[in-house]
């Protein structure tokens, strides 16, 4: 909802000189696990020959695998302003996301350019998000059994220890 916001408003600005922006990616693949922290990296580079406007990068996360994304639970900022940007000059674009799901994503960025209805989108980086293991109830009976008859035999043990010497 936010892109589609921004993109009808970068549509009602004036129209500014033509500038080619162009979006690479730090990684083009991250192993990670639900809860954990990533902190995806891009570079925004201005290839034309005019200076861009102020420009808007938005982080999106595309399940590969039917989990349902709320981006906003990923990231609390996946809109960031960047500065506008001379012929050859590049930006550094980072965003610290949380996976939490599990899963196979794409995650990626789009700029958008100000004055232009060209998009800029990064090639995807693929994440995987493998769930946490929680803890087994795997031997646990025989703990559950062994701990209060030791604690009872020692009670048992304590008592006739007392009754002896009184």
């Amino acid at each position: 909802m936010r892109l589609l916001i921004a993109a009808l408003l970068l549509a009602l600005l004036p129209a500014t000189a033509s500038a080619t922006v162009e979006v690479a990616v730090a990684e083009t693949r991250i192993d990670s696990t639900v809860g954990a922290y990533l902190n995806i990296r891009t570079t925004v580079t201005n290839t034309g020959a005019e200076p861009t406007g102020k420009l808007i990068a938005h982080l999106n996360v595309a399940s590969l695998n039917d989990v349902y994304v709320d981006l906003e639970d990923w990231t609390a900022a996946p809109t960031q302003s960047v500065e506008p940007l001379a012929p050859g000059e590049s930006a550094q674009v980072s965003w610290d996301v949380q996976a939490v799901n599990a899963g196979v994503f794409n995650v990626y960025a789009v700029v958008l350019p100000n004055g232009s209805s060209a998009l800029a989108v990064s090639p995807p980086i693929h994440v995987e998000v493998a769930g946490r293991r929680i803890l087994s109830a795997g031997g646990a009976l025989p703990i559950a059994l062994i701990v209060p008859l030791l604690l009872g035999l020692a009670v048992y043990a304590v008592r006739r220890r007392l009754r002896a010497t009184a």
